[in-house]
C-alpha cells in the first residue's frame, strides 16, 4: 500500500506545459494536499494510547507509516504546485 501511494504521488507529475494543463494541474496538486493532510489527519487520530509499564514493548517509534505517507503526498503537492506555477507556457498549434 505504501510504495502505491508513493509511486502515485511522486510519479503523477502534476504540473502542465499549456493553459488547460496548468489548470487540471492545480487541481491535482491541490488533491496531493489534501490528501497528505488526511492522511497525516487520519494517523495522529488513530495512535494507540502511550504505554506505560511492564507489559509494553521495549521501543516505540516517534511516527508511523501514516505520516511519511501524508508527508510525501503533500511535499509531492507543493512541488508540483512550484513547478507549475514557475514553468512558461507552451503555445500549442490549434
Amino acid at each position: 500500500m505504501f510504495a502505491l501511494v508513493l509511486g502515485s504521488g511522486a510519479g503523477a507529475g502534476c504540473f502542465g506545459y499549456n493553459r488547460g494543463a496548468k489548470r487540471w494541474s492545480y487541481v491535482g496538486d491541490a488533491l496531493l494536499i489534501a490528501g497528505g493532510g488526511a492522511a497525516i489527519g487520519v494517523e495522529e487520530t488513530s495512535k494507540p494510547a502511550d504505554c506505560t509499564g511492564p507489559g509494553c514493548p521495549s521501543y516505540t517509534p516517534p511516527f508511523r507509516g501514516g505520516l511519511v505517507v501524508g508527508a510525501v503526498l503533500v511535499v509531492a503537492g507543493v512541488a508540483g504546485l512550484v513547478i507549475n506555477a514557475t514553468r512558461t507556457t507552451v503555445k500549442t498549434s490549434r
